[in-house]
């Protein structure tokens, strides 16, 4: 089974035996699992062009390649949508294995023949193709320099492909979703933005939104921007409401209306009020994710309405109650384990904790540090002037106040 870089620089002959230049590249069709060759590139003549000769006119494909016809007497091939170059395209790109949790680069790539046609039938990653293609696998053999291959089979191959609507993304939502956020925050800070684009491109918006919370600010902006708008708001709308308002407070005035605009109302109108206060305050940092119920409910009507919104909602270890759900006015707090032993029936007002620590929106970033820090919380609560409920201060944002960034990476994310 030859190896591209085996066959590029193969002498091409045509139908008179006269010498047309050398194989530069292959074409083949993407759009099956084991792609099959369409075309052959040859470079050669007086000016040293490149012509596309497809597979049909090419009788032999040995060690020196002869053509069907005279070479004047071939009519050029055009590539179609779904076919890509070999060493142009594939050849030193990035893929993402998924197994690994990491990046890879291609350093040459297998072919097999089947049933009178060739195909692409892998890529090998390894040491031994870098020396396979430099032409000194059997000088280095001699020196024990014997590096194991590595060969990953096509269709388990994802390429980012530097022009994404060329080399589309063959990677599973489901292959990419049982990765853990931070893991595919570690694959895109080994890409270019243009191949972490690709990336998120081909991900479902919340695994997108999982991810790019875990990649640092200055990198989540220049994903973003690079992004579709379209694709860019649905992520944003996935995205914890404080994340997203502090990647959108760095963008452009401009570009900002612009995604806001194409998000839910909903969304965007947490993300706005967001926006809205200092960034370095309790208000700046806090996010609108958070449960809240009325003091007429019980433990059982609570419990069933964290069942239905479990899903949405990732702070669940308090449970904020306020006097109605219109003007959420903070009357108390519960846990979780609050819950578990309340007797079902019993109205809530009856077992929550009414002493409440809590924040004011203009509180300082630092205070509201200071004030988890010391009342060992998860999350607290932050109420405007007249005591409305307007967000919390999670212990994961207390943690990017204090610690630098370097060692907030060794610690988990508790909301995730």
């Amino acid at each position: 089974m030859p190896f591209f870089s085996q066959i590029a620089g193969r002498p091409v002959l045509d139908a008179r035996g006269n010498t047309q230049g050398k194989i530069a590249d292959i074409v083949v069709s993407a759009d099956t699992d084991y792609p099959v060759i369409k075309a052959v590139a040859v470079r050669g003549g007086r000016r040293n062009e490149t012509t596309l000769v497809s597979w049909e006119q090419v009788l032999n494909f040995d060690s020196t390649v002869v053509l069907r016809a005279p070479r004047d007497q071939i009519t050029p091939y055009e590539p179609g949508a779904n076919e890509m170059y070999v060493g142009g395209q594939i050849l030193d790109r990035q893929i993402v294995d998924v197994e690994g949790r990491k990046v890879v680069r291609v350093n040459d790539l297998q072919l097999a023949r089947t049933n009178g046609h060739y195909r692409l039938i892998g890529v090998d990653i390894s040491g031994q193709a870098l020396l396979r293609r430099l032409g000194i696998q059997q000088i280095a053999g001699k020196f024990g320099i014997r590096p194991r291959g590595n060969f990953i089979a096509w269709e388990d191959v994802d390429p980012l492909g530097s022009d994404p609507n060329r080399l589309k993304l063959r990677v599973s939502h489901e292959n990419l979703a049982r990765l853990h956020p931070a893991d595919l925050a570690e694959i895109v800070d080994q890409l270019s933005v243009h191949e972490g684009v690709a990336l998120f491109e081909g991900m479902d918006d919340e695994t997108a939104a999982e991810a790019l919370e875990e990649v640092a600010p200055e990198r989540q902006l220049s994903l973003l921007e690079g992004m579709e708008s379209e694709k860019a708001a649905d992520i944003l709308e996935e995205m914890d409401p404080s994340v997203a308002a502090d990647v959108l407070g760095e963008m452009s005035d401009e570009k900002a209306s612009e995604l806001l605009s194409l998000m839910e109302l909903a969304e965007s109108a947490d993300v706005k009020e967001l926006l809205s206060y200092r960034e370095d305050s309790a208000g700046g940092i806090m996010t609108t994710d958070y449960v809240v119920v009325p003091e007429t409910w019980t433990a059982a009507q609570i419990m069933d309405h964290l069942r239905a919104i479990a899903h949405d909602v990732d702070v669940i270890y308090y449970v904020f109650v306020v006097t109605d759900l219109g003007s959420e006015t903070l009357t108390g707090v519960v846990t979780l384990r609050d819950l578990i032993l309340a007797v079902p029936d019993a109205p809530v007002a009856e077992f929550m904790e009414r002493e409440i620590v809590s924040l004011q929106l203009d509180d300082d970033e630092e205070e509201a540090a200071r004030l988890i820090a010391k009342y060992n919380l998860l999350a607290a609560p932050v109420v405007d002037q007249d005591g409305h409920l307007k967000g919390i201060v999670t212990v994961d944002d207390a943690i990017d106040i204090i610690l630098p960034t370097a060692w907030k990476k060794r610690l988990p994310r508790l909301f995730v």
